[in-house]
């Protein structure tokens, strides 16, 4: 997309998110009132409709429409016979929503009466235990050790595939003595102790209905034997156990001192005694290092590793199944935005697998190109509605799948997922786009979750069960893996408008952090719901900014009148996710990387659990999280070579301030997104713990993998996590295998920061091409990424450039001044007595006491200087 074209077309983008900007009203009938519609007065201003006081004129479309200032103004009573609606006499009735009465939504069981259940949005008659024809237990496959308490979930669905939500009926039992259940309630959930050791078998089953289902479990012996550790290592996010694990125990100077290898159990023992390091290699899985353990308190351990995520590719395409026309007299624009639930930790995912590669559509109108993410589409009314693309992770699935003949294998290739499809909609009449109403370089999102609050027009969408294939990432082989090159055949509809986003409400953020002596200048809220196996669903969204003033609180909202306090819309849960807790995430972040080329990406967020969404649209009664952000870990350090350099050790890390936190993780990302991540309690990482050297046969990813041999990606978490009676958990009681387990963290924790540090880059601006002719004593200019450079105190290093070949052009030139502040430009002048062909500009970065940085960071060009 050309840049001229983005002013015009990011505004179309914007309008089509939020519904509603100045202007931005949607016209024509109310679609969220169902009944039948009184017959359409045109109108100019107000006072032509039929009462002033209970409509006003929708002057984008010159109808009038429906209104009110409370909720009373919604009821028969106040309305009469004449102007009742009839969505307003039903149980629920109706709620005034932005001066509109909109049909209230039930968001729990708890909300309905009369013995029915709340089932998206709506309450109804609980479904017959006999209408579940299939069924999935999550989890399917356990292996644990006695004394183990496993909580079983299931997901049912009818004979033609749709969720079913049981009030009842549920049978749960064990299948052997090996396990034993814990209570009698006949709900979807249920826990069981694990009781006497056995090899893998159906040992739990549930019923209901024509539904039987099992699950398999391992328990594992009791006994460990001397002076060594048995690690047990599964796949996060199928709990499978994983054999030919490469076990290694480091020494305190990351010496190797014993390896081991899991077997088909995903067990191994090997020696290991006192203070060591322990770390797990497999080459299709993230590496992870344990940087301490006690070997001697500690001897039963259960590791979890997640899948590579750019090896393989596969998701599900999304057809949103349009309505009707708001008004045939109007033309109007739809947007759809999808995805997929997230499990585990959301940083483990990259952007790509979360939104979707880029690419180019046409809006058409006149409008030109724009860039969306593959999970967003916009469409005219009329026009076909374009397929939404939505990428998902490896799982579980079953023959259900199309092509799946065998879905235990499937999933052990890690070629299949079962993840919720998920989808939220918009439509507004294409004449009441302002193109005008956003200015060049504005944050979408921000403008997205300041408006979404203060639309009534917004749906949200879910299929439960969306299940897809997963293929090898074209370009792998090659070092250049293409994602976006892959179709998925998987097509799942969604409602265009499904459960309205009913539920506004208020949330108060806690103090900000800061990152480089400044606050964080954004704050966000999203509303989930929590699907156990699926990961998080969106239901609704928020966001603030803090500019004015850049202070501890999120700016001041117009409507709710108070500073720290973030406006949120949300659905309730639907679609067969009744029933499942919700979730906010109340988060920072910051666009300094925006305006500094040495800045990395800083987050923050908390955790808080929420009985179900409230409807408060004045905030009077905000919602307040009981943690605290934590703060931003920029004390950051990490040796990439193997010699001392700077105060610290070969390959030794340290991060220091990093608040409440109980887990610190260190994560490098080579080119291929291939990770390793190394787990470390807050205290010991600020001493300094060394990252081992791998075994003979794996990459070192803790380097990029190019030709240069240059650094890996960084990106460094500090987590609060913590048990069900808010017992701090650090490494050693997570990996533990009497603990919660590694593959839980995400469940449980409460608080987390992360810095996104990228590596440092140089790479050249002027001269632009390779073999430029120069004219002798040219100034040069190269820009710096991820490094900062400068003499000041926190400068990092400098640019040196070295000449190579010629005539006088054996010389180094530095420099230490940017161009401009945060640019990352730096421009250095060649040697007015260097000249020749084939001269070679070798510009690299160098640390403050003027020594290379190791591995190197540096960027050639050759030049002629006639």
């Amino acid at each position: 997309m050309s840049p001229s074209s983005r002013p015009l077309v990011l505004p179309v983008f914007v309008c089509a998110l939020v519904g509603t900007l100045a202007g931005c009203a949607p016209g024509g009938e109310d679609l969220s009132i169902p009944g039948p519609k009184p017959t359409p007065v045109t109108c100019a201003v107000d006072q032509d409709c039929p009462d002033p006081a209970l409509f006003f004129c929708n002057t984008a479309v010159s109808l009038c429409e429906p209104s009110c200032r409370t909720r009373r103004d919604c009821d028969a009573s106040r309305r009469g016979e004449a102007f009742a609606i009839p969505a307003c006499a039903t149980a629920l009735g109706c709620q005034c929503d932005m001066n509109r009465c909109e049909a209230n939504l039930c968001a729990s069981d708890a909300d309905c009466v009369g013995g029915n259940v709340c089932r998206d949005g709506a309450c109804v008659s609980p479904p017959a235990p006999g209408l579940a024809a299939s069924c999935q237990i999550t989890p399917d496959v356990v292996v644990g050790r006695p004394g183990e308490t496993v909580v079983f979930d299931v997901w049912l669905k009818d004979a033609s595939g749709r969720p079913v939500v049981p009030t009842g009926g549920v049978v749960w039992r064990a299948l052997t003595e090996g396990v034993k259940r814990k209570g009698m309630e006949q709900r979807s959930r249920a826990t069981f102790l694990l009781d006497s050791p056995a090899e893998e078998r159906a040992q739990v089953e549930v019923r209901i209905g024509g539904a039987v289902c099992t699950a398999r479990v391992t328990v594992l012996s009791p006994e460990v034997p001397e002076r060594g550790v048995r690690v047990s290592v599964v796949d996060e996010l199928t709990g499978r156990p994983l054999s030919k694990v490469t076990l290694t125990v480091s020494g305190s100077r990351g010496q190797l001192l014993a390896t081991g290898v899991t077997g088909t159990d995903g067990t191994a023992w090997v020696p290991a005694t006192g203070s060591v390091g322990l770390s797990a290699f497999h080459p299709d899985h993230g590496y992870l290092t344990l940087a301490r353990i006690d070997a001697d308190a500690l001897r039963d351990l259960r590791l979890a590793l997640r899948r590579n995520p750019l090896d393989t590719s596969g998701g599900v395409q999304v057809a949103f199944a349009q309505a009707l026309a708001a008004n045939p007299r109007t033309v109007n624009l739809h947007l759809g935005m999808t995805g997929l639930s997230v499990p585990g930790l959301v940083s483990e995912l990259t952007p790509e697998s979360l939104l979707g590669a880029e690419r180019t559509v046409d809006v058409g109108a006149g409008s030109g190109d724009m860039s969306l993410p593959a999970g967003s589409v916009v469409w005219l009314e009329g026009a076909t509605a374009p397929k939404a693309s939505a990428p998902g992770v490896a799982g579980v699935c079953d023959a259900s799948l199309a092509g799946v003949l065998d879905a235990e294998a499937e999933i052990r290739a890690g070629t299949c997922g079962t993840r919720v499809a998920w989808g939220l909609t918009g439509t507004l009449p294409l004449s009441a786009l302002p193109l005008s109403a956003v200015e060049p370089g504005m944050d979408p999102l921000l403008m997205l979750g300041r408006l979404l609050p203060v639309s009534t027009r917004f749906y949200s969408s879910a299929m439960r069960d969306a299940s897809f294939r997963l293929v090898p990432t074209p370009g792998l082989a090659d070092g250049a893996p293409r994602p976006d090159t892959v179709t998925y055949p998987q097509l799942v509809s969604l409602d265009f408008e499904a459960v309205r986003l009913a539920f506004p409400f208020a949330v108060r953020v806690p103090q900000l952090p800061r990152y480089r002596g400044a606050y964080l200048d954004r704050a966000f809220v999203l509303g989930t719901v929590a699907a156990p196996g699926r990961g998080l669903v969106p239901l609704g969204f928020g966001a603030a900014a803090n500019v004015s003033p850049a202070d501890p609180n999120a700016d001041t909202d117009a409507r709710l009148g108070q500073p720290g306090v973030v406006a949120v819309r949300m659905a309730p849960a639907h679609h067969g996710l009744e029933g499942q807790p919700y979730r906010l995430l109340v988060g920072a972040t910051s666009r300094a990387a925006r305006d500094d080329a040495s800045a990395g990406t800083p987050t923050s967020f908390v955790v808080t659990d929420l009985t179900a969404p409230t409807f408060d649209p004045l905030g009077e009664r905000p919602i307040v999280p009981s943690t605290r952000f934590l703060p931003i870990p920029e004390g950051a350090r990490y040796n990439f070579d193997a010699e001392a350099t700077q105060e610290l050790k070969g390959r030794e890390l340290r991060v220091v301030d990093v608040g409440a936190a109980t887990l610190v993780r260190v994560v490098f990302t080579n080119r291929l997104g291939r990770r390793w991540t190394v787990l470390a309690s807050p205290s010991e990482v600020e001493a300094g713990v060394l990252v081992p050297t791998p075994p003979a046969g794996f990459e070192d990813r803790t380097y990029f993998g190019d030709h240069l041999g240059s650094r890996a990606l960084l990106r460094v978490e500090a987590l609060q996590v913590v048990d069900r009676d808010f017992e701090d958990l650090g490494p050693s009681e997570l990996v533990s295998a009497a603990g919660q387990g590694l593959e839980k963290v995400a469940d449980l924790t409460r608080a987390a920061s992360s810095l996104e540090m990228g590596r440092p880059e140089v790479a050249w601006l002027y001269p632009e091409l390779e073999g430029q002719r120069l004219s002798r004593g040219s100034a040069v200019r190269v820009r710096v990424t991820g490094f900062r450079p400068g003499v000041d105190a926190a400068a990092q290093g400098r640019v040196r450039v070295t000449l190579k070949g010629g005539k006088g052009c054996d010389d180094i030139v530095v420099s230490d001044t940017p161009v401009s502040l945060g640019s990352g430009e730096v421009e250095l002048r060649l040697p007015s007595n260097c000249s020749g062909t084939g001269v070679s500009l070798i510009a690299a970065l160098e640390d403050t006491q003027g020594a290379l940085l190791r591995p190197p960071v540096l960027a050639i060009r050759g030049v002629d200087i006639p």
